[in-house]
């Protein structure tokens, strides 16, 4: 049961620009959910990657073209680099509630800073690049791989429409790559694979939802409606800590 509700937090934040990886800590530390490492995270990325494949399938052909598929190597080494060089530092990360209230907030603000911008730019490899950078900071938990990709691509002038369509684009070599690297070294023994089974199903399906909420929202309003929960979240969660260090 808690693996289910996991994979719907996973689903819905993964594509809600609220951080995915800062809920899935502070609701891994207020349920007693314990698994070794990252494994949990990866997984449930794993079970929202294949809400990205589903909801995209008729726009990714258009991305391995030779005009587009530069865009997402481009956009990728970023994350990929990163990733390997600050992999035990990131995995510590994970278990430091006050960094992922700390990111929230920085997250918030970040969304703050989209609301007047103008679309007067398209995306090119320079673009593509400082999305990508933008996308390895999301590495950090609290801080929202959707939300700051989409955030980056606003700020150069990006419309929503390609913005969104971009950053999930994006999302796909990124999280494959995590899950493969991941399950390389998971041992046998470590794994409930019944519970991640669970937290899959629900990731991809509560994903698949968000995924749609999300462009209706995008499309019709702004980014800085998400800046207050997170402020909210920041704020409350790191006074609870702070003072009375429970549930956390």
């Amino acid at each position: 049961m808690k693996s289910i509700l996991l994979g719907i937090v996973q689903g819905l934040t993964e594509f809600l620009p609220i951080s995915s990886s800062g809920h899935l800590v502070l609701l891994k530390t207020l349920i007693g959910f314990e698994m070794p490492g990252v494994i949990l995270e990866v997984f449930l990325h794993f079970g929202t990657l294949l809400s990205i494949i589903i909801y995209f399938r008729k726009r990714i052909l258009s991305y391995l073209s030779k005009e587009k598929f530069p865009l997402i190597i481009i956009g990728t080494i970023p994350i990929v680099i990163i990733g390997i060089i600050f992999r035990s530092r990131i995995e510590l990360m994970f278990s430091n509630p006050p960094l992922v209230f700390l990111m929230l907030f920085i997250t918030g603000t970040i969304l703050l800073l989209t609301l007047k911008k103008q679309n007067k730019d398209f995306l090119n490899l320079k673009n593509a690049f400082i999305i990508g950078i933008s996308q390895a900071f999301a590495l950090i938990p609290g801080i929202s791989r959707s939300g700051i990709t989409i955030a980056s691509a606003l700020m150069l002038g990006i419309s929503k429409e390609e913005s969104f369509e971009f950053s999930f684009i994006l999302a796909i070599p990124a999280l494959l790559g995590a899950f493969l690297l991941e399950t390389a070294e998971i041992k046998l023994f470590q794994v409930n694979y019944f519970q991640l089974f669970n937290g899959i199903i629900a990731a991809f399906l509560s994903g698949l939802l968000a995924l749609w909420i999300f462009y209706k929202i995008l499309r019709k309003r702004s980014l800085h409606y998400f800046t207050y929960y997170l402020w909210f979240v920041s704020v409350v969660g790191g006074l609870l800590f702070l003072f009375f260090r429970s549930p956390f």
